[in-house]
């Protein structure tokens, strides 16, 4: 029997967008469909609030549409919302009256409270974020969320969402210094003081065409938007070169979704002018927001996860196959094998972490084709829902995985993201979790190897009935390891357990 499936109908200012995820246990889901229609729900929104004809009719219309891809997955569960734009309306019973009647959908419209925690709920169940700001901009409304300790602590909203803040502060065409220090001015003003944090995050669709436009004039070797950090100046050069460009010019930047031509410049703006308020020197982008907070709410309710990076590790082995329990022991087996050569090697508890988490996943490829099995272990690491680590640990996983067994890892596409060091520590990381998988050749659960450090020789101890199969695997790998590591790597014979 398939796992349940929950789904998220979200209209937004800007866009109805539906999210359909497969429940995989209490701490992971993955994403079966996804869909959107760019309604512009909001767009000649009167000053009052009262929602046009032909904004709702567009709502609707899209609202139809994804209600019936929605159905198509028989969720046992599907959540509705409406944001800043019904929100604000006095004619939202109108809205979600169609609603009813068209789509057969009964529509919540969340309070600015409800919509800043749903937004922290599906940040923090991706990121390793503990304490911090998220802003999230969406066509409507600007939320400043404030977290401490992986709670939100409070929530700051503003009706200055790209579509508001395009149609209230710029004329058309290419704005005006003057439209723009107003829009700056205005986001001042709503958000107050803020207590200053380094570590920010951001949420929302500009936020990710604005993340596009930066990977692609970096030649950014990943693929990967959640996780990228967008420096402050970048963020302001992109505002910048938006501001003063012709709509038609703006068409010809790489990266820019032709959806969000009209009112990514304001958007911009805005995300610039909140990071300046934050005092945060860069921006980390969110994948996770909204609708995956109002998923997560309807399979585990409102506690964050504790550990993102566990979750997310177990998640990627369980969808690829792996049997969990030899993926345990074969990481017991390189950490120790790790800590027996720490003397050698010099690596601490950041490389430690990862080679852990790299001895659970690296059978991943496995699901794909065992010939190049690693090949796709490290694309489905860089591809994967892979949580709570930045994309240094994610290059770096990537590449202690693609060479698992043999090759060394080269990491020259990546120089952008390494640091000193990398290179050298991929290199052992992925020797000593060649010497691990070697030790689990038959995956049946061997019992702990003594590995130890004498003198300038790792001595493992195999068992001396049964082992012929783990030795002949680590003859393929002990040059390597003696290579990496500088040591001479010795194999004896123990009682079996």
């Amino acid at each position: 029997m398939s796992s349940p499936v929950v789904a998220v109908l979200d209209v937004g200012s800007n866009s109805v967008r539906l999210l359909v995820v497969r429940e995989l246990s209490d701490d992971a889901f993955a994403v079966i469909d996804e869909e959107r229609f760019d309604a512009r729900l909001a767009a000649g929104q009167a000053r009052d609030g009262t929602l046009s004809d032909e904004g709702i009719a567009r709502g609707i219309e899209g609202l139809v549409a994804l209600a019936q891809v929605a159905a198509a997955h028989h969720p046992r569960a599907l959540t509705a919302v409406g944001t800043e734009a019904l929100r604000r309306a006095p004619n939202a019973g109108t809205f979600t009256a169609v609603a009813r009647a068209r789509a057969g959908v009964e529509i919540r419209i969340l309070s600015a409270e409800e919509e800043a925690f749903a937004s922290f709920l599906g940040v923090a169940n991706s990121t390793a974020l503990e304490s911090g700001h998220i802003v999230d901009l969406g066509g409507g409304s600007l939320e400043l969320i404030q977290v401490e300790d992986r709670r939100m602590t409070s929530a700051c909203s503003a009706s200055l969402g790209a579509i508001y803040a395009t149609e209230r502060y710029f004329s058309g065409g290419s704005p005006s210094r003057r439209e723009v220090r107003a829009l700056r001015k205005a986001v001042r003003s709503e958000l107050g003081a803020v207590v200053p944090a380094d570590e920010l995050y951001g949420v929302g669709g500009a936020v990710r065409n604005i993340a596009r436009i930066i990977r692609a004039r970096r030649g950014y070797p990943l693929r990967r938007l959640h996780g990228l950090e967008l420096s402050r100046r970048e963020v302001h050069r992109v505002a910048a070169g938006l501001v003063s460009s012709s709509p038609a010019a703006r068409r010809r930047i790489p990266g820019v979704s032709p959806s969000r031509v009209d009112i990514l410049p304001a958007a911009a703006v805005v995300i610039d002018e909140a990071m300046e308020v934050v005092g945060a020197s860069s921006l980390r982008v969110s994948g996770q927001g909204l609708r995956e907070g109002l998923a997560w709410n309807l399979i585990r309710g409102p506690e964050p996860l504790s550990d993102v990076r566990e979750s997310s590790i177990t998640w990627l082995a369980m969808v690829n196959g792996v049997n969990p329990r030899v993926a345990s022991a074969r990481s017991v087996t390189a950490v120790s094998l790790f800590d027996a050569t720490a003397a050698a090697h010099g690596l601490r508890a950041f490389e430690r972490g990862l080679l852990g988490a790299a001895a659970r996943i690296v059978d991943i490829g496995l699901n794909v084709d065992y010939y190049n099995r690693e090949r796709h272990a490290e694309y489905l690491v860089h591809s994967g829902d892979l949580h709570g680590f930045s994309h240094r640990e994610i290059a770096l996983l990537g590449s202690v995985v693609r060479c698992a067994t043999s090759g060394t890892p080269d990491l020259t596409s990546y120089r952008d993201i390494f640091q000193p060091g990398d290179v050298e520590a991929a290199t052992t990381l992925s020797a000593l979790l060649g010497l691990a998988v070697a030790l689990h050749r038959r995956g049946d659960l061997p019992a702990p190897f003594d590995v130890r450090l004498d003198g300038g020789e790792l001595v493992i101890g195999i068992p001396n009935t049964g082992g012929e199969a783990e030795v002949l695997a680590l003859s393929r790998q002990v040059k390597r390891a003696e290579g990496a590591l500088g040591l001479r790597i010795s194999l004896t014979e123990r009682p079996s357990a």
